[in-house]
């Protein structure tokens, strides 16, 4: 029992003296090598303690001092070729305390990049950036970058296409990423290419590619109010406008003619027929629920199409709050309810509980006032 104990003690301290000079080997800022010389010089030096300075002091008399002077030299020249490790090993415990030893993450940087676009040199802008991503290949900013580098000042619209259709293809990317990607493409299709059919296919990929998404529904009220080959052909052909020379001294009439109400059945008509073509034309509905309640008084009309809005399925929450925030004002402006107001936003809290949103609802809420007598007869005149 006691030789396999001896065995064991052995074999336990073999193995981690090894584990202590294995991690020294990788943690020593000198190198392997370093760290061999260091640890060769220190056993010679260890030798001579034990041999001289220790032998020479156990003779005693004058001998003995000469081996405490020896014994002293070897401590400190240990003490040299160790001291960095000695005060890491001390003061690391309490930097730790302060110091984020984290890795810093490796990313891309583009700002010579940016510095030579902002100097004109765009070739080196595009070598910049090309250089960057060789080494993050899938890197969706700095993509971008080069599509934008080509297309909008290198005039190599397909090169920057070709790149957006190569981005695409990336695994990691969010929905929002795929969505900016291929609004970017319109644009430029519609800006350099003047096609809007390439265009729209290119918005109409974001529903196909993320359905589902508030990306989604942001590319369907695109597709819904898009620019047509008509206007396209009317902006590269209008005429300039010519401006007639300005009244002098109109500050002192008095009588001004009223703008015109836009005449109810052609407005209507005309926001009933986007709505006829895309039913989810968010704009065109918000549209016409003003029209019916600030132009023509048609408070319930207005309402009920405000609240057609709001309770569509699968609306972004950011446009429901706004939505429901403008029924509210509506109905302390326009007819004095405070609470029917108040219930409004609690909607919003109902539907969004612990959000922003519900704070800000809840705070709207304590300045709702009912409209004075004085406010409400201006308001009449």
């Amino acid at each position: 029992m006691d030789i396999a104990l001896k065995i064991l003690e052995w074999t336990a301290g073999l193995a981690g003296f090894g584990w202590f000079v294995w991690w020294r080997l990788q943690k020593d800022e000198s190198g392997p090598w370093g760290f061999v010389i260091k640890g060769a010089a220190s056993l010679i030096i260890g030798y001579c303690f034990i041999r001289y300075g220790v032998g020479m002091f156990r003779e005693g008399g004058l001998i003995a001092v000469v081996g405490l002077a020896a014994s002293m030299a070897c401590a400190l020249a240990l003490g040299v070729i160790w001291r960095d490790d000695l005060l890491g090993a001390i003061a690391h415990p309490f930097a730790s305390f302060y110091e984020d030893e984290t890795p810093l993450e490796s990313k891309p940087y583009y700002d010579q990049a940016e510095a030579k676009r902002m100097a004109g040199d765009f070739p080196a802008a595009v070598a910049a950036v090309r250089a960057e991503l060789e080494k993050f290949p899938d890197d969706f900013d700095g993509r971008m970058r080069l599509a934008t580098l080509l297309a909008e000042h290198s005039e190599d619209l397909a090169g920057a296409l070709a790149v957006i259709e190569d981005t695409l293809l990336l695994e990691s990317l969010a929905p929002g990423q795929i969505a900016y990607a291929l609004n970017t493409a319109a644009d430029w299709h519609l800006k350099f290419a003047r096609d809007s059919e390439a265009a729209r296919l290119a918005v109409e990929r974001i529903i196909t590619m993320v359905a589902g998404t508030n990306a989604a529904l942001h590319a369907q009220q695109r597709l819904a109010n898009f620019t047509t080959p008509e206007m396209i052909a009317h902006e590269d052909n209008h005429e300039p406008i010519a401006i007639p020379e300005y009244q002098r001294k109109i500050g002192v009439r008095r009588k001004f003619v009223a703008a015109e109400k836009p005449d109810i059945n052609t407005e209507e008509r005309r926001l009933h027929d986007r709505l006829a073509k895309n039913a989810n034309d968010w704009s065109a509905r918000e549209e016409l629920a003003r029209l019916y309640v600030e132009e023509f008084e048609f408070y319930e009309r207005g309402l009920q199409e405000l609240e057609i809005l709001i309770t569509r399925p699968g609306q972004p929450q950011r446009e429901v709050v706004r939505w429901l925030h403008q029924r509210a004002n509506w109905q302390v402006k326009l007819f004095n309810d405070v609470e029917g107001g108040r219930a409004t936003l609690k909607r919003i809290q109902a539907l969004y509980p612990k959000s922003a949103a519900a704070e800000r609802a809840a705070m709207a809420m304590l300045y709702l006032q009912p409209i004075s007598k004085f406010e409400k007869k201006k308001a009449e005149e």
